[in-house]
C-alpha cells in the first residue's frame, strides 16, 4: 500500500447543469438531500446541507453542503443551473408541432451524417439516438395491424371502423407507452438540440449568458479554493457554452481564468459532431487556449447515454497543444460504485444507471459525486488507480475495486 500526499479544499463552489429534464432546482436538491445521507453512511462521514436560497433573475438555486471527516473539513456552495422552464416549454407544445420538430431533427442528424458518426463513434449511443424513432414506428406498426384486422372482421362502416380502431389503439399506446418509456421526451430532446446546435435557441443562450454573469459574480464576491463547473448528460455540452462564456468575461474584466470543468455521462458530442455545430467546436477550441482551465471527464460503459471510452475533444476534429490532457478521461465501472443488491435493481434501467454520475455510491470507489464535489479532495488529486479513505486516514491508497 503507497502513500500519496494530497492537497486540500476547504472552500469550494460548484455550479452544475443537468439534463434535459423537467426536474427543478427544489427537486434537485431534495433528492441531493436524500443521496447525502447515502454518502455519510458509505464513507462515515457527516456531511450537511443547508436550505437553498434562490438566485433573482437566474434560474439558479445554492445551497451549502458542510463536509466533516477525518480528512478535514469543507464548506462547498452547490448551484444549480436549471433551464426546467424550457424543457416544459417544449413539452407543453401541442403534439403534432412536437412530432414534426422531431422528425426534421431526426432527419437532419441522418442527412448530415451525424447518425453514421455515432456509429462510428459509440454504436451503443447510436441505438439511443434510435430509440424514439423506433418506438414510433412501433406505434404505427401497431396503428396498421389494429385496421387491418377490424377490415377483416366485414364490420359494416367500410373503411371508417378500421381507421378509428388503428388511430384509437395507436393513441392509447401512445398515452401509456410514449409517456412511461420516455419516447416524447426524448423527441423533444432531440429537437432542442438540434435548434441549440444552429444557434435557434436564443432563450438557451441568454440563460447561458446569465448562468455565465452569475459564476463570474459569486467568484468575485468570494475565495474558493476550488471553483468546479459541472456537466451531466445534456449538460456536458451546455456547461462547455458556460464555461467559454465565463472564460470570456473574466478575460474582458482583466481577471484569472482559473476554474475546473467536470463532465460525466456527458453527451457533448451529440452536438460536437453535427457539421452545422461550428459554434459549439469554436467554443471548445477556445477554451483549451486558457491553459489555467482544467477539464475532467468521467464515463461508462454500462450507461449507453454517454460517449464511452471517447476523447471528446479529439473528437470533435480539433487538436491542441496543451501539455496536459485536455479532457483528462477516465472510464468507471457503475456496478464498483453500489452493493450488489443494488446494482442489480438498477443495471436493466438505462436512465437509472445514467443517474448514478450524480447520485451517491454504496461502495467506496475511486469515483464519487459528492466526494468529488463536497469532501476534501480537489479534483486535480482524483486517480483512476487510487481511492480516497477520507473516513479513516485522510489519505489516499491504491484502490482494490
Amino acid at each position: 500500500m503507497s502513500e500519496v500526499a494530497q492537497p486540500s479544499v476547504s472552500r469550494r463552489a460548484v455550479f452544475l447543469v443537468g439534463g434535459y429534464e423537467r426536474n427543478d432546482a427544489n427537486g434537485f436538491f431534495r433528492r441531493i438531500g436524500r443521496e447525502m445521507e447515502r454518502f455519510c453512511k458509505c464513507w462515515a462521514v457527516d456531511s450537511k446541507l443547508g436550505t437553498p436560497v434562490e438566485a433573482t433573475g437566474s434560474m439558479a438555486m445554492t445551497a451549502v453542503a458542510d463536509y466533516r471527516g477525518p480528512d478535514g473539513v469543507c464548506e462547498t456552495e452547490i448551484t444549480f443551473l436549471s433551464f426546467d422552464d424550457i424543457v416544459k416549454h417544449d413539452g407543453a407544445r401541442p403534439f403534432v408541432i412536437r412530432l414534426l420538430a422531431y422528425l426534421v431533427a431526426f432527419f437532419d442528424y441522418i442527412a448530415s451524417g451525424t447518425m453514421v458518426r455515432f456509429f462510428a463513434t459509440n454504436w451503443r449511443f447510436a441505438l439511443y439516438f434510435l430509440y424514439p424513432f423506433v418506438m414510433l414506428c412501433l406505434l404505427l406498426w401497431l396503428g396498421t395491424v389494429a385496421y387491418r384486422f377490424v377490415d377483416w372482421l366485414g364490420l359494416p362502416g367500410g373503411s371508417i371502423l378500421p381507421a378509428l380502431a388503428g388511430v384509437a389503439l395507436v393513441y392509447g399506446a401512445g398515452r401509456f407507452g410514449g409517456r412511461r418509456y420516455f419516447v416524447f421526451h426524448l423527441m423533444d430532446l432531440w429537437s432542442f438540440s438540434r435548434e441549440h446546435l444552429r444557434c435557434r435557441r436564443p432563450g438557451m443562450d441568454q440563460r447561458i449568458d446569465s448562468w455565465a454573469a452569475l459564476i463570474a459574480e459569486r467568484m468575485a464576491a468570494s475565495t474558493h479554493d476550488e471553483v468546479l463547473l459541472v456537466g451531466h448528460s445534456t449538460g456536458g455540452a451546455l456547461i462547455l457554452d458556460v464555461a467559454h462564456q465565463l472564460a470570456e468575461r473574466l478575460k474582458a474584466e482583466g481577471r484569472s481564468v482559473n476554474f475546473q470543468l467536470l463532465t460525466v455521462g456527458s453527451t457533448s458530442l451529440k452536438v460536437a459532431l453535427h457539421p452545422a455545430a461550428r459554434r459549439a467546436r469554436q467554443r471548445l477550441e477556445a477554451l483549451a487556449g486558457y491553459p489555467d482551465i482544467r477539464w475532467t471527464e468521467f464515463q461508462a460503459l454500462t450507461d449507453i447515454i454517454n460517449f464511452y471510452k471517447c476523447d471528446p475533444y479529439a473528437r470533435a476534429g480539433l487538436t491542441h497543444q496543451r501539455p496536459d490532457a485536455f479532457p483528462r478521461q477516465f472510464q468507471v465501472r457503475i456496478r464498483d460504485m453500489l452493493e450488489r443488491d443494488a446494482y442489480k435493481r438498477v443495471k436493466k434501467s438505462f436512465f437509472r444507471v445514467h443517474y448514478q454520475f450524480i447520485s451517491a455510491n454504496s461502495r467506496r470507489y475511486f469515483y464519487d459525486f459528492f466526494m468529488i464535489c463536497c469532501g476534501t479532495r480537489p479534483i486535480d488529486a482524483v486517480r483512476g488507480d487510487r481511492l480516497p479513505l477520507a473516513a479513516e486516514t485522510g489519505k489516499t491508497v491504491e484502490a482494490t475495486s
